[in-house]
């Protein structure tokens, strides 16, 4: 790899790096005992990318022919007509290894689709015709060599449980997704047997929920829907090619108050959540940037690119999904940063509102800073007392609005998991936060 580097200069390269990615995996998913889909197999990619002439080119393969691949990717960049500004950053000589007890790769197959299918134990459960498990695992090891000398290698492994049970009574039917999933080895998944309970549970319990009432109300968010805010609707629009391409409703904002003093978000790769990411896909540290900091806007995530042009620090949030993809900047773990108020002190502040838990998904339009969320779970609380559980809930609003609506920011701290999606390329991240009282809600509702 180190040849290559040398020969990229020759020819006049700027900056040159190598990558390659070795990646193990392992799917099985069951409905009803029955399997679905079961596969195992390795996929090896490697890339060159290059700054020549100014201009930004890359090539991949599944083959290591360092040396075509450079020529792939200088004569990629002579053909790309846009000029780039490009940042630098100190060189980094660094060897990660993801912590496991059980490495996946020495679990059969057959033990692993065994394991699956015996997770499903309806027993107990009446309205449960159907329950769908998609155990996954991967083990990758992540190579990075460049110009400025540095040399990093990342042997990660990851391991998931998506749970997927469907209740039915009569001709109505709830589901409830559970996912269990985290850094490590197959001893992720070694308790599921609980959480395939819990979400059988939940599913059933929805069919007894009362249809939320929408209108503004005074709305407790959990610790997750809180890290889906900081992630969706202020995370986003933190993005600094969104920003650059003014489809952020912070573009131009820098240093202005944009929410309550008290909320302070950052994004963090350090920290050793899902969206763990000590290093970034152009080889650059991971660092913590605080997004917002005492409600003032104070700093967006880069790529190697928009850094120069914004003339910031690299905070190393430029991301691709593999080699194969372009850089983009990316979040790893965004978060509201924790308050002082503990859960009662919220539930004291509610005559009458909602408790919402987790999030099912929803929309955010970064420029005109509109949102909706949809809860997995949402309860009614009246004088400072959780009544009873409601479906159909959302939570809709500004982006800035909401800011400055925040009354209450938790002592406690939790952390989700999931996959973000952006120009067609999906990134492991994390999102969190303390629980949140938000005044003056917008709350969907079916009823």
């Amino acid at each position: 790899m180190d040849k290559v580097l040398t020969l990229a200069e020759k020819k006049g390269a700027e900056y040159a790096e190598v990558l390659e990615q070795v990646s193990s995996s392992t799917i099985v998913e069951a409905v009803n005992k029955e399997i679905r889909q079961i596969s195992a197999g390795e996929n090896k990619l490697y890339a060159v990318r290059v700054v020549f002439e100014g201009r930004l080119g890359a090539a991949y393969s599944y083959n290591n022919d360092y040396a075509k691949l450079l020529n792939s990717a200088i004569a990629n960049a002579k053909a790309n007509d846009n000029i780039i500004d490009f940042s630098y950053a100190k060189p980094v000589k660094k060897k990660i290894v993801t912590k496991f007890k059980v490495n996946p790769l020495d679990v059969d197959i057959i033990t692993k689709k065994e394991f699956v299918q015996g997770l499903d134990d309806k027993e107990g459960f009446n309205n449960i015709p159907n329950l769908r498990l998609t155990y996954n695992d991967i083990v990758q090891e992540h190579k990075f060599m460049n110009t400025e000398s540095s040399e990093i290698l990342w042997k990660d492994c990851a391991t998931s449980l998506a749970i997927v049970p469907i209740a039915k009574r009569n001709n109505e039917l709830q589901n409830y997704v559970k996912i269990v999933r985290d850094k490590g080895g197959y001893e992720v998944v070694k308790n599921a047997a609980k959480d395939v309970k819990e979400a059988m549970r939940k599913a059933e319990q929805m069919l007894d929920a009362k249809l939320a009432k929408g209108g503004k109300f005074k709305v407790i968010a959990d610790n997750h829907l809180t890290g889906v805010f900081a992630h969706e609707a202020v995370g986003h629009a933190c993005e600094a090619d969104l920003v650059m391409n003014n489809v952020s409703i912070l573009t131009g904002k820098t240093g202005e108050k944009i929410a309550n003093e008290q909320l302070s978000i950052s994004d963090d790769g350090n920290l050793k959540t899902w969206g763990w990411t000590p290093f970034d896909s152009e080889g650059v540290k991971a660092t913590k940037t605080k997004l917002i900091q005492n409600g003032v806007l104070n700093s967006f995530m880069h790529s190697r690119t928009t850094a120069k042009k914004f003339n910031q620090k690299l905070t190393g949030n430029g991301r691709a999904q593999s080699v194969m993809n372009r850089v983009i900047p990316r979040m790893t773990t965004t978060y509201v940063e924790k308050g002082d108020s503990s859960f009662e002190e919220m539930l004291a502040e509610v005559k009458k509102g909602y408790y919402l838990k987790d999030s099912l998904g929803g929309q955010v339009d970064t420029g005109g800073g509109s949102f909706l969320f949809n809860a997995k779970e949402g309860y009614w609380v009246e004088n400072g007392e959780i009544k009873h559980m409601v479906k159909g809930v959302s939570l809709v609003g500004n982006i800035m609005k909401t800011m400055f609506n925040i009354k209450l920011i938790g002592n406690d701290m939790k952390y989700g998991s999931g996959f973000c999606g952006k120009s067609g390329q999906y990134v492991p991240v994390s999102d969190g936060g303390p629980h949140m009282l938000i005044e003056n809600a917008t709350v969907g509702g079916a009823k």
